[in-house]
């Protein structure tokens, strides 16, 4: 598990139980891999953090607007609901009629 105590001197972790650094990880994780969703059990695992931790940065995470929580509970970036999402392209293929020779069958002759 990820420790959440602070070592020595660290200045790193402004909060006493360290979840500014696991905070700003999960930030990186989603900002690294746009269109990342996530269950609560899949972060679990992926961050290696407890249950209790994982729920509390992911709900400051949401209150914050940097997540959003979808309807099948999944947790994505905010900002990737927002953009539109990229379409592929038509081509437009017109066929026009050729006019070619009409071949004549050779006569015996």
């Amino acid at each position: 598990m990820l420790q959440l105590t602070s070592t020595s001197s660290s200045s790193e972790t402004a909060l006493p139980d360290g979840r500014v650094l696991i905070t700003e990880r999960i930030r990186g994780e989603f900002r690294e891999m746009p269109g990342l969703t996530l269950t609560v059990a899949q972060a679990r695992r992926l961050w290696n953090v407890d249950l209790p931790t994982c729920t509390d940065v992911l709900s400051q995470l949401v209150e914050s607007g940097f997540l959003c929580r979808k309807a099948d509970g999944t947790y994505a970036r905010a900002t990737d609901l927002t953009a539109r999402p990229l379409r592929m392209a038509k081509a437009g293929i017109q066929f026009v009629e050729i006019d070619r020779p009409v071949r004549r069958a050779a006569s015996k002759g």
